[in-house]
């Protein structure tokens, strides 16, 4: 794919999409243009800091066909951009803490729809999929030269669901399940997911805009709202202006792709996935099945194993709680996050032909 954007900005309410045209308006002192490429209609923001930015719009949710994710996915194949940032307004999580207009950017994101209802408990299932690290060291690093009378700027954990939340007592749930939780909003989980199949750099910011209660529809809605969707774009121009980044910008030498091709470049993202899915016992399955060709791996991957089979007797009995196995499987999966990111070539390319990935039977595993 040549490349026509470097950045994509991704918005989903009306309140959004006019916020951040309105901060690159005043950014780069040039309208917006509409573009229409194949199905969808993409907005040229301009240029920054040499950078060409473009913004497309989401329908509400990551599923569906105008979901976030199959918005982020055609996006990418449209304008193959060097990165993905997704702006717009979120729910706070603590009126006594936070602010309206303060500015989550996501560290993690915490999908919450995918849950084990037992008999006294709810656990979360899957993982906590980071997002892209030199973006967020970039706004974190940015942060510190931010006026923060514009919001202040709060990484952490961000909820992401399919369910619009405006009831106090599901919120503290949630909470409850991710106790490391800033704020909560509903298309992440697409954007990740879209970004890390085609192997694209992402991150989430989003400004605080109501605290998720059953107060939505208070009178000063959509002044709330305003708030933060400004914050939250200015902050993001703000930021594109301090750093360049583009197709061509130099990048460090730790983070160079690698020369050397792999025979299949969907191998080791389809790991990922299956882990950011909650799959673990199937990656597990799928690594044992190499063990026969590299002894180190075998070793690794076997006490991996036993480590899951009690994570999985913990689960089953019941009598750890929840934030006890989320910290456990966490754990595990970055262990093998490790271990999948140091396949060599050769292994990688075997993984398909050992055991295919596409094919494997779901039901036997948890």
């Amino acid at each position: 794919m040549n490349p026509k954007a470097d950045v994509l900005i991704v918005t989903v309410t009306p309140i959004e999409s006019r916020s951040v045209i309105k901060a690159f308006k005043e950014a780069t002192g040039n309208a917006p243009k509409m573009e229409h490429i194949k199905d969808r209609t993409y907005h040229n923001l301009g240029s920054i800091n040499g950078a060409s930015i473009y913004m497309a719009i989401s329908q509400m949710g990551a599923g569906g066909v105008g979901g976030s994710q199959e918005t982020v996915r055609k996006g990418i194949e449209a304008l193959n951009p060097a990165a993905v940032i997704m702006v717009g307004i979120a729910f706070g999580v603590n009126p006594t803490k936070q602010r309206i207009g303060d500015i989550l950017v996501s560290h993690q994101l915490r999908p919450y729809e995918l849950q084990r209802y037992g008999k006294d408990e709810i656990i979360l299932r899957g993982d906590k999929p980071p997002a892209s690290a030199w973006l967020y060291n970039l706004l974190q690093s940015i942060a510190l030269y931010w006026d923060e009378s514009n919001g202040r700027v709060k990484p952490g954990v961000i909820l992401t669901g399919e369910k619009l939340v405006d009831n106090v007592d599901y919120r503290d749930q949630l909470v409850s399940l991710e106790k490391e939780a800033i704020g909560g909003e509903m298309e992440g989980a697409g954007l990740y997911v879209a970004c890390h199949d085609y192997k694209k750099d992402w991150i989430l910011v989003k400004a605080i805009c109501d605290w998720a209660d059953g107060e939505k529809d208070n009178p000063h809605k959509d002044e709330h709202q305003e708030i933060a969707a400004h914050n939250a774009a200015s902050f993001v121009v703000f930021a594109l202006q301090q750093v360049q980044i583009t197709q061509n910008a130099p990048q460090p030498e730790a983070d160079k792709p690698k020369e050397t091709p792999l025979t299949k470049p969907e191998e080791k993202p389809s790991f990922h996935t299956l882990l950011a899915q909650g799959r673990t016992g199937q990656v597990i399955e799928q690594l044992l099945a190499l063990t026969a060709l590299d002894k180190y791996l075998n070793n690794e991957v076997i006490l991996l194993s036993s480590r899951y089979a009690a994570y999985q007797r913990k689960l089953n009995n019941g009598t750890v709680s929840s934030s006890s196995l989320s910290i456990d499987l966490n754990r595990i999966n970055q262990a093998l996050i490790a271990i999948i990111d140091k396949l060599p070539p050769n292994l990688a390319a075997a993984a398909n032909k050992v055991y295919n990935i596409n094919h494997i039977d779901n039901a036997n595993f948890s």
